[in-house]
């Protein structure tokens, strides 16, 4: 059994995420990444892990949200199958693995995204910051 340690959960959210910021030059796109992160735990929570990787293919007009959606599977990945150097739950193959899976694998596969998905909501509130300015 893998035990999870919740400053690895931390830290590869906040290199991911950091990445994901950092490859977006133009700094608009910022506040719907950020958005995005933000309301990862509320839409797996209200709709599952399941509806949340269909939703991955219905981004496709909303680049920067796809992104973060990506994003957080890539680190799911990375957490829940660290020894396979693919991404397991990338793209349609992903929500094969998923719907695959036993009840009790989905459920603790779940309960892990849910962690993940608070750090990226923490994360995106600390990256995505907004300078406040000086208006003397």
């Amino acid at each position: 059994m893998i035990n999870y340690d919740p400053r690895k959960i931390s830290i590869k959210v906040y290199t991911n995420l950091k990445d994901v910021k950092d490859s977006t030059q133009d700094s608009k796109h910022h506040d719907e990444q950020k958005n995005q992160a933000v309301e990862l735990y509320t839409y797996i929570a209200t709709w599952g892990l399941l509806r949340l990787k269909g939703e991955d293919a219905a981004l496709v007009n909303q680049a920067q949200k796809q992104k973060v959606v990506r994003c957080f599977f890539k680190t799911l990945s990375q957490l829940v199958f660290p020894s396979d150097r693919s991404n397991p739950l990338e793209g349609l193959p992903g929500l094969d693995r998923l719907t695959q899976m036993s009840a009790s694998e989905y459920l603790g596969v779940t309960g892990v995204a849910l962690q993940v998905a608070r750090e990226f909501s923490f994360w995106a509130e600390s990256l995505y910051a907004k300078q406040k300015t000086n208006n003397v």
